[in-house]
């Protein structure tokens, strides 16, 4: 505690001790009667006493008021569950407990101060609390004592206050995970001392109004129970009090009484706050309230202030984004209707937000508005006015060619996010002019302008992988000259640096599956081909980014699925499967990282048919095998967290192999299915019975391909052994 200021207690330091029985305690030199005799035992304990009027000079005074041992300020209730009853040993996580309590008890005191100084560090320092305590692992209201604490300090008159108070309680909306008290706690309705706002008893305007301020002020109990907040009215009656003082803060008149606008630093917090709101509390206390959001953010663009605009739209990137992330979630059913949310972009792109755009001498207000228009999402694009989508697009081309990388990177990320627009994404005009953009891009000086177009081109290139499997015609509309012209521009950047690289890989996995009987005919196409797998095998077998590695390994899952690939006749190297297929099989087995071979079990499932495993198939078999026996040796306890995904992964990928059994098989992979079978029947049974039958797709299928090799007549007796076998295997049940 704090020495020496007026109103708060001084605690003598003291000695932090283990557990109170972990040391003999000190006996009790008091007789039970004055006069009396000691019994042998308290004699023999009791050694030598001293002297009357000569006290130790060690010892403390435990009489005076002044000296509170250590073990009794501590003695309460856990958080884990110890009650009253003395243990033998105390648990470290319960110290723990004790001693986040009582930081939480301190500093809930230490807002009795007057001084201004003091309360701030004191705000300070609960939001540093906060953001290091796992509250879902406290004793259940602790949140809401701090909420409680911290919420009145918002209508304090000195700024430097209620920005603390607004970082406090951002912090505590930013705490993970989300607990249901915080809801419950922002939706409460303002107490009547909080909504006088202009009630010197509340408001305090200088040290000398602090005194009736703290007389007003309510702590929150942090050793009682919470019963306070019962007398409070529950559930959402309007606006969340929170979000009300951040608009009001940002001089939006909610109320008549609501006509004071905050300071430029008490706005900027503001809008921090509707930010952390938007990622957390969306649909709870962003979405109903648009309408009033807009406004606010509306005029802060519009502020002569220029840090109040970069904030603003920061602010106005961050709601979009969650925007669009409430929308495309299928599962909900949406309460707000979606015009709320178109008016909320047309209010914005009518001119606070393209207004940014002019700014020619502040590049960082550019960026940040590409940002804005790439987070705008397709379902409200698609509703916006013909000369809105117009607008839009044509600013984020204009930026493209802008002088400063930040820029530059922005708008083209930008654009790659819109290309993936359904309307966007059929117009090919549109779509050639973003690729033209992202591969020039691509070649900048620049490794954040490099890294942001090698994200871009990969989204880009799934944008047209998505188009070519909704319709043909869309994709033939894209010129083979463009698809190698990027093909080998992802080619070259996977030899640059591992953030460019690990785009790059991805782009090509997404580039290699548009290619056609077609384009392989023309003698640049094969070459690129070859080089294409040859930079994917790389990739997946060295360096050590594991990201790039599994971005390689996917990539390969997805340039195997197309079958033009597999007519060897294009090919001057015959024989491109050898090194990919040696690469997954050497990966899958023994790799450290999991992802990385999770990923690889998945490419060794995606060709379509037997004939595309060639001389493989019993290999890849004998791989998956050695992988799923191999799945419990961990070096990385990092890793277990992956081996179910792991192990489910292999399954599937066997049972897919399993569809292209044939008889003739069945006895070469008898010794190998005799080597695993123990561990393959245990496995099997597990997955099957964990996944859900919608990702259990292949399994079934498996199933169905033995059941039908069984009907063939020339398997003979040890064919339908060892078929028998594989179908325990898939059917543990039978």
């Amino acid at each position: 505690m704090l020495l020496g200021i007026k109103n708060v207690d001084y605690i003598i330091p003291q000695k932090l001790m283990p557990s109170a029985l972990s040391i003999p305690e000190i006996p009790s030199l008091t007789r039970e009667k004055k006069g009396g005799k000691l019994t042998k035992q308290k004699k023999h304990r009791v050694s030598g006493t001293q002297k009357k009027g000569k006290p130790n000079a060690c010892e403390h005074d435990t009489t005076s008021g002044g000296y509170v041992p250590a073990t009794t300020l501590l003695d309460y209730n856990s958080d884990s569950g110890v009650g009253d009853k003395s243990t033998s040993f105390t648990p470290y996580s319960v110290v723990l407990g004790r001693m986040i309590t009582e930081l939480h008890r301190s500093l809930s005191l230490t807002l009795h101060e007057m001084s201004i100084p003091v309360l701030t560090q004191a705000l300070k320092c609960y939001a540093a609390l906060v953001q290091a305590t796992p509250y879902h692992r406290m004793s259940s209201k602790l949140m809401t004592k701090v909420i409680r604490n911290v919420k009145p300090f918002l209508y304090h008159k000195d700024a430097s206050v209620q920005v603390t108070a607004l970082i406090a309680l951002g912090c505590v909306l930013s705490s993970e995970p989300v607990l249901p008290e915080t809801t419950e706690a922002m939706l409460k309705s303002e107490s009547s001392k909080c909504k006088q706002k202009n009630d010197d008893s509340l408001v305090v305007d200088d040290v000398d109004d602090c005194a009736s301020f703290n007389d007003s002020f309510e702590y929150a109990d942090f050793e009682e129970p919470d019963n306070a907040e019962e007398d409070e009215s529950h559930g959402n009656l309007g606006i969340p009090w929170l979000l009300k003082r951040c608009l009001t803060n940002l001089g939006v008149e909610i109320e008549e009484t609501d006509s004071s606008k905050g300071a430029a630093p008490v706005k900027l917090e503001s809008l921090q706050i509707l930010s952390v709101m938007s990622t957390k509390y969306f649909e709870k206390f962003i979405l109903p309230h648009l309408s009033l959001i807009v406004k606010a953010l509306d005029g802060a663009l519009m502020d002569s202030y220029i840090d109040l605009k970069l904030h603003a739209g920061r602010t106005v990137d961050f709601i979009g984004q969650a925007m669009s992330k409430y929308l495309s979630n299928e599962d909900k059913v949406i309460e707000v209707p979606v015009t709320q949310c178109v008016h909320f972009w047309k209010t914005l792109l009518n001119k606070s937000l393209v207004d940014l755009f002019q700014y020619e001498e502040n590049p960082v207000l550019r960026a940040v508005a590409c940002d804005c228009l790439g987070s705008i999402g397709p379902h409200i694009f698609e509703q916006l006015p013909r000369d809105k989508q117009i607008l839009c697009v044509t600013l984020l081309f204009s930026c493209t060619r802008d002088g400063e990388n930040s820029v530059k990177g922005a708008a083209v990320r930008a654009l790659a996010i819109c290309v993936t627009y359904p309307s966007l994404r059929e117009d090919t005009g549109f779509v050639l002019d973003t690729a033209e953009a992202i591969y020039r891009t691509l070649k900048d000086e620049h490794l954040s302008v490099r890294e942001k177009a090698s994200w871009s081109l990969g989204n880009l290139s799934g944008a047209l992988v998505l188009s070519s499997k909704e319709s043909k015609e869309a994709i033939e509309e894209i010129s083979s000259e463009m698809i190698l012209k990027l093909l080998k521009a992802c080619i070259s950047g996977a030899s640059d640096n591992d953030k460019v690289k690990m785009n790059c890989v991805r782009g090509i996995g997404n580039l290699l599956q548009l290619v056609t009987e077609e384009m392989l005919k023309n003698d640049p196409f094969p070459d690129t081909v070859e080089k294409a797998f040859g930079v994917l095998v790389k990739c997946c077998t060295t360096g050590s980014n594991m990201k790039v590695r599994w971005n390689s390994c996917y990539a390969l899952k997805n340039a195997m699925q197309n079958m033009h690939l597999y007519k060897k006749s294009y090919f001057t190297n015959k024989n491109w499967q050898v090194p990919v297929f040696n690469a997954l099989n050497e990966l899958v087995v023994s790799f450290k990282n999991f992802k990385v071979r999770i990923n690889a079990a998945l490419a060794l499932s995606s060709p379509k048919c037997r004939e595309h495993y060639d001389n493989f198939y019993y290999s890849v078999w004998t791989a998956l095998l050695k992988a799923m026996e191999n799945s419990g040796n961990i070096e990385d306890f990092n890793e277990y967290k992956h081996r179910d995904n792991l192990v489910e992964q292999i399954c599937l990928s066997l049972g897919h192999l399993t569809t292209f059994l044939q008889v003739e098989d069945l006895l070469q992979l008898q010794s190998t299915l005799q080597l695993y079978e123990d561990s393959l029947k245990t496995h099997m049974s597990k997955v099957t019975e964990r996944l859900v039958p919608e990702k259990s797709t292949q399994l079934s299928e498996a199933v169905y391909a033995l059941n039908q090799l069984e009907k063939r007549k020339e398997l003979d007796e040890n064919g339908r052994q060892v078929l028998e076998r594989f179908k325990i295997v898939f059917q543990p049940d039978i």
